[in-house]
């Protein structure tokens, strides 16, 4: 039987056709990768002074990072994936973020903490802020998560 397919395969490839296998479609391999499933960012929104105390009290001695952005501003788009891609990589800090245009709540707390350009990150460890840092700059975001931790 296996000499006979190879007799058949040596004909069909002498003769012109091709024997490679079938690829799979474009389509299928698409709907694959849709169904991978993807990490998921560790970033909890908030938008009140309330919900902001009550995550510094969970926090307890753990490091907090606060991402302070708009939904308008470029350098905030920038850098949102890399947060949240650090919120997976550093299990042990809780990464927020405040939309300040997302309620009159989320701005007055975004104005209360003194942000004066975005993206702001504050840095807080036993309900005190310890850091703070202006724009977009990861490196430097990365650097001082790693110094609080």
């Amino acid at each position: 039987m296996l000499r006979q397919l190879c007799v058949v395969l040596t004909l069909a490839v002498a003769s012109g056709f091709n024997v490679a296998p079938a690829a799979r479609p474009a389509s299928s391999l698409r709907r694959s990768a849709a169904r991978a499933p993807q990490p998921q960012a560790v970033v909890i929104e908030i938008s009140s002074q309330e919900e902001f105390d009550k995550a510094l009290d969970g926090a307890g001695a753990s490091l907090v990072v606060i991402d302070y952005s708009t939904s308008w501003c470029g350098p905030c788009k920038i850098i949102a994936p890399k947060y949240d891609e650090f919120s997976e990589q550093y299990k042990n800090v809780a990464f927020l973020k405040v939309m300040g245009d997302s309620s009159p709540e989320a701005d007055k707390l975004m104005r209360g903490q003194g942000v004066r350009a975005l993206p702001s990150f504050h840095f807080w460890k036993d309900k005190k802020q310890v850091d703070s840092i202006s724009g977009a700059k990861t490196q430097a975001l990365q650097d001082a998560i790693e110094q609080h931790m």
